[in-house]
């Protein structure tokens, strides 16, 4: 199993994060593609420094998403990264108001035309992924099940969220086992890729009046819960695992802005020594 981090977003990374990421034991970063014309600075970001990339091309509109994968694969194979250039056809499309929500099969369809496209370019080298689903809770893996894609030569994305510590099953299951028995059943006899793990730090609020309390996760247990996390999706025999994310984000009181493993003043946090 490999080792990646969501980074970037869409931006090339400076060369001291580079330095940092594979300082921490990374072998690459997740980034974003929002268009063809930056698809090269992304991935020359990444190949130079010898880092695994998997990049995700936005599925939302057909002609762009083509667009963009004719662009990432082209710059993939002018940099002779085949091997360490991945792309991943879109992000949570099982998510309510996401385009191909109502329409999984529609999305695998699009799955396929990246897949195609990326061979054209590379051969069959460029390795292609499903975009990740949200989750492996039991709606998700209906989806991904309805969405037939398992029947494509790719990698199954995935994403591991929850609100628990690792050892806890989402609701529906009864282990940790039957939420990656249902994920194999999902995908098949295809790889699976983690693409998206993390527990944020910020404040949550459970119960109800008067019982309703609020707390948080400390950066120690978040650390704990990726060391763990990982363990159990190397033991699922995941072909990687992608924290969630470099950066924390300005705002404290917002979930999405606590995950990082690296505060805004620049300090890291425990999460980032969970590989050293």
């Amino acid at each position: 199993m490999i080792y990646l981090l969501n980074a970037g977003f869409g931006e090339p990374l400076p060369a001291d994060d580079l330095d940092l990421i594979r300082f921490l034991g990374y072998q690459g970063v997740r980034q974003d593609v929002p268009s063809a014309a930056i698809a090269p600075t992304l991935v020359d970001n990444l190949m130079a420094a010898n880092l695994y990339g998997i990049f995700v091309v936005p599925v939302a509109e057909e002609s762009v998403c083509h667009e963009i994968t004719h662009a990432v694969a082209a710059q993939i194979v002018l940099r002779a990264g085949a091997g360490m250039g991945i792309i991943e056809a879109g992000n949570e499309e099982d998510l309510s108001g996401k385009r191909w929500t109502r329409d999984p099969v529609g999305w695998a369809r699009l799955v396929s035309d990246v897949k195609t496209i990326a061979d054209d370019h590379s051969g069959g080298e460029i390795t292609v992924l499903s975009g990740g689903v949200s989750s492996v809770s039991r709606q998700a893996m209906d989806w991904l099940e309805r969405s037939h894609v398992r029947d494509l030569p790719v990698g199954v994305g995935y994403h591991q969220y929850r609100s628990t510590p690792p050892a806890e099953p989402l609701d529906g299951y009864r282990s940790r086992y039957d939420e990656f028995a249902a994920l194999r059943q999902a995908a098949g006899l295809r790889p699976t890729w983690m693409t998206e793990s993390g527990w944020h730090t910020a404040k949550r609020t459970t119960g109800f009046w008067p019982l309703r309390k609020t707390w948080a996760y400390t950066d120690t247990q978040v650390a704990r819960f990726l060391s763990e996390e990982m363990a159990l999706n190397k033991g699922a025999e995941a072909e990687c695992f992608t924290v969630y994310q470099l950066n924390d984000g300005p705002d404290p009181s917002n979930d999405q802005d606590r995950f990082g493993i690296r505060r805004t003043d620049g300090t890291l946090k425990p999460s980032a020594e969970v590989l050293l």
